[in-house]
């Protein structure tokens, strides 16, 4: 696959398979992110793999999915959960502040590099961030930011265009996201 292929492919992914990801390839993923750019090269940003089966469960419940839809859609329904989760952590003691670019570009090569593995996920900041340090026992230096939940795909997402409505929809086994055009962004080209 090459790079422009895993772009177009890569979508949220919120309904899954229950097969379970090998830890090699989440421990790759991990390694995926840790390569990517960081600003004055700062490595702040670091991870946590939820794998187990009693883990994920108690994680379900501390991350929403698909806000836009309406709440009967949104979860996933019951035996299609995601079967790993990467929790996305800064490390305070090592850089206290502009670390958003540097979570950007490391989730990037996360979602990249999980199409390559045939891999859904859904990258969440609508999180419990208390609840999930006390479950995770995460130490008060980090600051949790994020949650990339993973599996198979068990859905598919499709690009529409653009109407005047950023609103995504799901319909049947297929979420449909809006996409406004390349001249519609592209501001001027000198």
């Amino acid at each position: 696959m090459d790079v422009e292929e895993a772009i177009f492919k890569r979508r949220t992914i919120r309904r899954f398979k229950q097969d379970p990801i090998p830890s090699e390839i989440l421990k790759k993923l991990i390694n995926y992110a840790r390569i990517a750019p960081a600003a004055s090269n700062i490595q702040s940003v670091e991870y946590i793999i939820v794998e187990s089966p009693a883990m994920r469960e108690k994680m379900f419940s501390l991350v929403k999915f698909a806000s836009s839809l309406p709440e009967d859609q949104r979860t996933p329904e019951s035996g299609r959960e995601p079967t790993a989760y990467i929790v996305v952590i800064i490390n305070t003691d090592i850089k206290k502040s502009y670390f958003d670019y540097d979570i950007g570009a490391a989730v990037e090569n996360i979602l990249l590099g999980a199409v390559s593995f045939g891999l859904g996920c859904c990258w969440m900041a609508n999180i419990k961030g208390s609840k999930i340090r006390s479950l995770l026992e995460v130490p008060e230096k980090y600051e949790i930011k994020h949650v990339i939940s993973l599996g198979y795909p068990d859905e598919t997402s499709k690009m529409e265009p653009f109407e005047g409505s950023y609103k995504y929809w799901k319909d049947g086994n297929d979420m449909h996201v809006p996409k406004r055009k390349l001249d519609d962004v592209i501001f001027k080209v000198l």
